[in-house]
């Protein structure tokens, strides 16, 4: 098994191991990125599902990692969750940092409940403590493994080439999401995907030539891989469609980091439809992302032929 494989089942037996043995139902192993709380491996009773997103500033995991108690019998007894707008009906909470292997917090394991604890004894605190070091010690364990293999990996998809652009061809492509998709899947790392098609091309081949319609293309490769971040894949997938395969970019930033890739086509003189979309652990996958991103690209299409 791979890192991000082991991690995955590690998660999984932890959360359904919490549920099965205290009187809390609800147990999520999550990650935080962005601004929001994922949750990735989930043992849903009533209240979490896997890939539910929360912003992370109104979780009570926020206030857990500020100081808060880590185990908290009723929350509208306690004065540090008492405020929070779910604990008319969150009534139980636990929680335990999920630390990766540099050293920040990950996420976090934790648990929740609609009815109160018969107090603090009702949960085994070091169990919960030990769970959570577990995790972090396997999280930090397939992290490593996984940047040494997946070192080896990128280097071979990316060294499929397209013979016109340079850049990453189809096969390359494939490659890049299948590693991108283990990653979205053990550990919710935040991937989206963009759909990019060149207007006119078959006008330019008609009046012009190919080629000038090649010379096209390779101006399009250019000023795409010019605006690419070290966060950013770029492919051509064939014809005059591009894609783009971006890490960790938060929701809230992804209008301006792929408009930063149209704008940069304009500023070459070339005119292209752009559609985006982000993957969700357990629920968006890079295949769904890239469908939804295609049909947001016709989408534009259409409506710049109206306009």
């Amino acid at each position: 098994m791979i890192g991000a494989d082991l991690f995955s089942a590690s998660a999984q037996r932890i959360v359904d191991y919490l549920n099965a043995h205290t009187p809390i139902p609800d147990w999520s192993v999550s990650r935080i990125a962005g601004g929001e709380q994922v949750h990735v491996h989930v043992h849903p009773e009533a209240f979490l599902s896997v890939g539910q997103r929360e912003p992370w500033p109104e979780t009570f995991c926020i206030r857990m990692l500020g100081g808060a108690a880590r185990v908290v019998p009723d929350s509208l007894a306690d004065p540090d969750y008492a405020d929070h707008p779910a604990a008319g009906h969150v009534r139980a909470y636990a929680g335990f940092p999920i630390v990766d292997d540099l050293g920040n917090t990950f996420g976090t394991l934790c648990g929740v409940g609609p009815d109160p604890l018969q107090g603090i004894e009702a949960v085994d605190v070091e169990l919960i403590e030990l769970m959570g070091s577990l995790l972090s010690s396997q999280l930090a364990m397939s992290r490593t493994a996984d940047r040494e293999r997946r070192a080896g990996e990128i280097a071979v998809a990316l060294a499929h080439t397209d013979a016109l652009t340079g850049l990453t061809n189809r096969r390359g492509w494939d490659l890049l999401v299948s590693d991108a998709q283990q990653r979205v899947t053990a550990y919710g790392d935040p991937v989206a995907v963009a759909v990019i098609d060149l207007d006119g091309l078959k006008k330019v081949n008609d009046v012009h030539g190919h080629a000038a319609g090649d010379d096209l293309i390779r101006g399009a490769a250019a000023a795409l891989a010019a605006t690419a971040t070290e966060s950013d894949r770029v492919a051509r997938y064939g014809g005059d469609e591009f894609v783009v395969l971006s890490n960790n970019v938060p929701a809230a930033r992804l209008d301006a980091h792929f408009a930063a890739f149209q704008h940069s086509l304009e500023q070459v003189g070339i005119s292209a439809s752009i559609g985006y979309a982000p993957t969700n652990p357990g629920v968006v996958s890079i295949a769904d992302a890239f469908t939804l991103a295609d049909a947001a690209m016709y989408e534009a299409k259409q409506e710049r032929r109206i306009a």
